[in-house]
């Protein structure tokens, strides 16, 4: 197993400060979305040959797991799709020259009611095929992340997208935290079983991470092994099904990541 670390939590700065700081921490692999971690860059598409061998020059020997290039795939306006579209092809573009491994993207942008999940996901499929044609032309793998507030919400859904589209090119980026509810919790062995069932055989990343749940909203992050996520049963599948995934660890915290490796080499080794 690789264990990696989302550039852009240890803020926005110049890509060798930001290396230097990936390898303090011990991290052998990165998460990268460029328009949060590059001053000056708003997206891919600015992305010019010499930002490309910059990145490439500082993050030397570290592994860019995720080209992240998070778009709203299920939006209502049309121009805005036209715009998010062009945005990703961008990625697909930079994304063999950086030698990163998968472009990745949720599904929505918000809380999208279950009424508007159920309207919105031919549509999520409709685009994710357009884009996956696309992937063909630059030989690139698309990895999708479900989220329990988005259109691609549950495991169910997960695999309902994966048997429709039925493409080499999709891959699955698995963040446990964001499928899990509140309601949940106390029964999360059963959904992380509904997940692996579904689609842990395209699951190619783990987003790790810990948190804790308000009255209201999302979880509140916090140090690995201090908020309500069970990991065991994830570990032990991965252990005897992927022992050779890349594991990136999002949310994490300057003053305790060396802590939270130690936490994550602990618990998948």
């Amino acid at each position: 197993m690789k264990f990696g670390v989302r550039v852009h939590d240890f803020g926005r700065d110049d890509v060798k400060i930001l290396a230097k700081k990936v390898r303090e921490f011990g991290f052998e692999s990165i998460h990268l979305a460029v328009k949060k971690t590059l001053p000056g860059i708003s997206g891919n598409i600015d992305i010019k040959e010499k930002d490309i061998e910059n990145i490439k020059e500082a993050f030397k020997g570290i592994e860019i797991s995720v080209l992240g290039s998070y778009i709203d795939f299920t939006t209502d306006d049309d121009e805005i799709w036209k715009n998010h579209k062009i945005e990703f092809i961008a990625a697909m573009r930079i994304s063999k020259p950086l030698s990163a491994l998968y472009i990745g993207s949720e599904s929505s942008y918000g809380n999208i009611s279950m009424e508007d999940k159920v309207r919105l996901f031919p549509k999520l499929i409709e685009r994710l095929d357009d884009i996956l044609n696309e992937a063909d032309k630059y030989d690139v793998y698309v990895a999708m992340e479900p989220v329990a507030a988005h259109t691609l919400y549950c495991s169910e859904w997960t695999g309902k997208m994966l048997g429709k589209l039925g493409s080499e090119r999709l891959k699955i980026i698995f963040d446990p935290l964001n499928v899990l509810t509140r309601e949940r919790v106390d029964s999360q062995e059963v959904l992380w079983k509904e997940c692996i069932d579904a689609f842990g055989k395209e699951t190619e990343v783990i987003h790790l991470k810990d948190g804790v749940f308000p009255d209201k909203g999302r979880h509140v992050p916090c140090k690995l092994g201090d908020g309500v996520m069970r990991y065991e049963i994830i570990a032990k599948w991965l252990k005897k099904e992927k022992s050779d995934i890349t594991i990136i660890r999002e949310e994490a915290r300057y003053e305790y990541a060396k802590e939270d490796l130690v936490f994550m080499k602990r618990l998948f080794i």
